[in-house]
């Protein structure tokens, strides 16, 4: 089983529960963070000079998650939108009415998908679970938006979970 992670802490903050004692606990779980580049922090302002000293603070966060959860994990290298648009601006960040299926990112995210989901052998997954976008976060709606034009393309099967980044 392989569940796409927009950005670090979203799945255990989004699955945790059944991490720990739902279907998800009886299953190889592996953790894809689309958005690595991060610096999120409540007391920072978005800089992509700070990203890196942050960024290693959030790996070892999703570290200690996946300890904790029984999850595997590894991250992609693009920007969150934090980064990529340099505002902390809830209205723009947050706003579901946006319309995000021309940005360029959903194709590269497909394409990654496409790599996520088909790898040969045993890292082969079960199943692909993808954000479904549901709580309006741009980055987590490119997820979603970049799974939505793949999904007829795959022969592993993907499930979109509620995501609740917060």
């Amino acid at each position: 089983m392989t569940i796409v992670s927009p950005h670090f802490d979203d799945v255990p903050l989004s699955l945790g529960q059944s991490l720990r004692d739902g279907a998800l606990s009886r299953c190889d779980v592996r953790v894809r963070v689309a958005f690595g580049r991060t610096n999120w922090t409540n007391w920072v302002h978005p800089t992509a000079s700070r990203a890196t000293p942050i960024g290693w603070w959030r790996r070892l966060e999703e570290s200690v998650a996946a300890r904790r959860f029984g999850y595997r994990w590894t991250a992609a290298g693009w920007e969150e939108a934090l980064l990529r648009w340099g505002t902390l601006d809830h209205e723009r960040l947050l706003d579901v009415h946006a319309d995000l299926s021309a940005d360029p990112l959903v194709a590269e995210l497909a394409s990654w998908l496409r790599a996520v989901a088909e790898p040969v052998g045993p890292d082969a997954p079960e199943l692909l679970l993808v954000p479904a976008g549901l709580g309006g976060h741009a980055d987590h709606r490119l997820v979603a938006l970049a799974a939505a034009s793949v999904v007829d393309g795959l022969a592993t099967p993907v499930g979109f979970y509620e995501d609740r980044p917060y």
